[in-house]
């Protein structure tokens, strides 16, 4: 059974995002149907930089050599905006697949991707071309191309309407909408869509039916960053009292 088969024999389950190899660890003695290795995430764990332009194609891909050695569920690899132009886009979906992703992740941002409320997107045709190219590069069946439309924003529900059908046609097999009212939400699953549909996740959503699943933005990364963060106070803390005494 695949990972969206799942989804839609159980929708509104959730797939966590991480950045690093502790949480990653943490997840797979969980029931987390899939997991994210979050480039925006992976930059903050391998640079200390928040924007996942900065990360190279061979790094990502090196870190997810490793991190796919833990997987006790489908990894899904982010293939951010394609690395560049299709062409850049088939070597690089070839690499991560190689690499270990069941799933790779390509947005619809112009490149380099940026973690931005409102990213530039790029073209519907430039879109398609990295689509199709990174479904031509794929060598194992199996291997899944989702596509991340995070421009509803500026291009609207009609333009994401129409993105969505040049997709399906060119082999994709799933969308995630991002940046996104609860509106928007409704107004796609009310219509005819080709391919199964998905929307990003924040403690804040608003859950609606008609979506496949729910894909994590990095909300358990902070709950465990401010974990970190309270138990390095609470240790300064107690060694700065035990040296005054």
């Amino acid at each position: 059974m695949t990972l969206l088969s799942t989804l839609q024999t159980a929708p509104g389950q959730l797939i966590p995002a991480v950045g690093d190899g502790n949480t990653l660890n943490l997840l797979t003695n969980s029931e987390a149907p899939a997991i994210l290795l979050d480039a925006t995430l992976a930059t903050k764990t391998l640079l200390a930089e928040e924007n996942p332009g900065l990360l190279t194609i061979s790094e990502y891909a090196a870190f997810l050599r490793d991190m796919q050695l833990k997987k006790t569920a489908p990894l899904i690899a982010d293939l951010q905006s394609g690395f560049g132009n299709p062409l850049n886009t088939f070597y690089a979906a070839q690499e991560l697949e190689r690499s270990g992703g069941d799933i790779l992740l390509l947005n619809d941002q112009t490149y380099p991707a940026h973690n931005l409320e409102r990213p530039t997107t790029t073209t519907p045709a430039d879109l398609l071309g990295k689509a199709r190219a990174a479904k031509d590069s794929l060598e194992n069946p199996a291997t899944q191309l989702w596509i991340k439309l995070e421009g509803i924003w500026d291009y609207g529900i009609d333009g994401a309407r129409q993105r969505m059908h040049y997709l399906a046609n060119a082999g994709a097999d799933a969308i995630i909408i991002d940046h996104y009212t609860t509106a928007d939400l409704q107004a796609l699953v009310s219509s005819d869509h080709d391919l199964p549909l998905l929307a990003t996740w924040t403690p804040e959503t608003t859950k609606i039916s008609g979506i496949t699943g729910w894909l994590d933005t990095g909300y358990l990364a902070d709950k465990a960053l401010q974990a970190q963060h309270t138990a390095l106070q609470t240790l300064l803390k107690e060694d700065t009292t035990y040296a005054e005494k």
